[in-house]
């Protein structure tokens, strides 16, 4: 497991790029565990987690 410890996250655009490192992640059999997040960014990550794609 690899854990980021992350404060805040700015916009959609940094949902999408954590999931795109959890979905790397998860290719490879890996999980990750994202903490530290103050309650607005994790409120944002909760809600957007899944619904965005990267379009690559």
């Amino acid at each position: 497991m690899r854990t980021f410890d992350i404060d805040r996250l700015w916009n959609a655009s940094s949902v999408a790029a954590l999931d795109a490192v959890e979905a790397k992640y998860a290719a490879r059999g890996k999980t990750v565990r994202i903490t530290g997040l103050n309650r607005p960014s994790a409120r944002m990550h909760d809600a957007l987690s899944g619904e965005l794609s990267g379009g690559h």
